[in-house]
């Protein structure tokens, strides 16, 4: 819509003019996009900490 190859929406009720309604999609997409993104990178982190590391694998010394 904004590149002009969708047509313009017609404004209604709460939205006065066409430019509303596109601030009102670009500010709630980055709202969401944000918290989206917050939420991968607490589930990495998250399933980075709480992975089982094998035993031998952290052994630096075997007994003779």
């Amino acid at each position: 819509m904004a590149a002009g190859v969708l047509p313009e929406i017609k404004p209604d009720r709460p939205f006065t003019t066409s430019s509303g309604i596109t601030w009102f999609a670009e500010f709630g997409g980055l709202a969401f996009g944000g918290l989206g993104i917050g939420l991968v990178v607490a589930a990495r982190s998250y399933a980075a900490r709480t992975r089982p590391v094998c035993a031998s694998a952290t052994a630096t010394e075997r007994p003779k």
